[in-house]
């Protein structure tokens, strides 16, 4: 395995350092707008103004990259993303931080598109599926370590957000020093919609769901937590257990989906989810112990059902269609993300911070809902036609190209002949 990761190291390291600073960062904004006296609405709006800005990026930076190549664009994005988190301590006005959630979700996704894009013209086609394995699995590690550094310092003060930059300046020495070459520039990725519809109605509303549910817990989460009267450690506590929980949960629910139908799987999947969004809105208030344990479940239902999802989509194409299968989702996923913080706000507004887990609940059960309908007009494939369950990062385009279920011969695609 150090073999195998050994021409990737550095931009592993890259995307460890920047995902640290992201976690962190992610604690940090909502904590401090409620320090600040900022609305839920306010808080709502940079929530979907930092996901717009990441869907805007997918769309925009393939050219740029392409254009200045691959070094340069790092620099430039990195010293950008490290402009942001100073511009929040220095402004600490609603409307600005509007717009720099947007920038710092416009720069985010340069940045992924940028590493990812690396990682694929680093690995070989037959080793990328680990390489994109140890990218997920670090990526979920480092968030939860970023998270727990919001108790070595005061979120009312200027101290972290300087960390966050640093952490994100930092981030540019391990690319800017590898002596290996830029691969080539990430592709534009097909975006149809309408067929992708025909292909799975069900993986299509699945991913939409999922944005609306995974953008309001990064944006509220904090909130509930501090709400629910837990201080600031274990805020970043209960939220470090949500994404562990997710990240334990991710192979063996994928290995079980294989054997039983990813959308039998994603019914059980999102009713737990459901139940545990509804425990948590029930007992919001039933002290630190009992909201570490309900997280933990919650996590480790509800951050698999993308990747079943995309799994689900993929099993229904050829492989040649694998990529983009995966980036028209991605996109679907992004368009419910950029509407998920201002739903849960709305609720939060209605019931208060439980309303956070509320939304949750609602969502998952109707992913629940669609997919049983679905199975009722079609059967699940037989395992034999499906392909292994891959654990997929919810970050750009570049990122399916490492998908091990992109096959790249020449072969002839065949378009899904039913939806499921």
């Amino acid at each position: 395995m150090t073999g195998l990761l050994r021409p990737v190291t550095a931009l592993l390291l890259s995307a460890s350092i920047l995902m640290m600073g992201n976690g962190l960062f992610g604690v940090l904004v909502p904590i401090r707008a409620n320090i600040e006296h900022f609305s839920s609405y306010d808080i709502g709006l940079m929530g979907s103004s930092h996901f717009a800005g990441l869907m805007i990026g997918c769309l925009l930076w393939p050219r740029v990259i392409g254009t200045v190549g691959h070094i340069r664009a790092f620099a430039a994005l990195t010293a950008l993303a490290t402009m942001t988190p100073l511009l929040h301590a220095i402004w600490a006005v609603a409307p600005v931080w509007w717009i720099l959630r947007a920038l710092n979700g416009l720069v985010f996704a340069g940045l992924f598109m940028i590493i990812e894009s690396w990682l694929t013209g680093a690995s070989q086609p037959e080793t990328r599926g680990r390489v994109l394995g140890a990218y997920a699995m670090t990526n979920l590690t480092v968030v939860t370590g970023g998270m727990l550094l919001i108790s070595t310092g005061n979120p009312a003060s200027f101290e972290l957000f300087s960390l966050v930059a640093i952490l994100y300046s930092l981030a540019a020495v391990p690319i800017a020093l590898t002596p290996r070459s830029a691969p080539q520039p990430p592709p534009r990725a097909k975006m149809r919609l309408g067929w992708l519809m025909t292909v799975s109605p069900a993986a299509v509303f699945g991913c939409f769901a999922a944005g609306i549910v995974n953008s309001g817990f990064w944006t509220f989460s904090p909130l509930f937590a501090q709400g629910a009267g837990l201080s600031v450690r274990d805020t970043s506590l209960f939220m470090s257990l949500c994404v562990l929980g997710g990240a334990i949960s991710q192979w063996p629910i994928g290995r079980l989906s294989d054997q039983l139908g990813r959308r039998a799987v994603g019914i059980v999947v999102c009713t737990v989810a459901a139940a545990g969004g509804a425990s948590l809105y029930l007992m919001a208030n039933n002290g630190a112990a009992v909201l570490f344990l309900l997280g933990a479940l919650y996590g480790a239902m509800a951050f698999t059902v993308y990747t079943l999802c995309v799994a689900h989509a993929n099993d229904l194409v050829h492989r040649k269609r694998a990529v983009e299968v995966s980036s028209g989702l991605l996109l679907v996923f992004s368009v419910g993300a950029i509407l998920g913080p201002m739903m849960a706000s709305a609720l939060m507004q209605a019931f208060g911070h439980g309303g956070l887990f509320l939304h949750t609940a609602i969502a998952h059960a109707s992913i629940a809902i669609v997919m049983l309908l679905r199975v009722q007009v079609r059967p699940k494939l037989p395992t034999a036609r499906t392909e292994p369950f891959v654990v997929v990062p919810k970050t750009t385009p570049a990122v399916f190209e490492l998908d091990p279920r992109a096959d790249q011969s020449s072969e002839a695609p065949k378009e899904a002949a039913t939806a499921r």
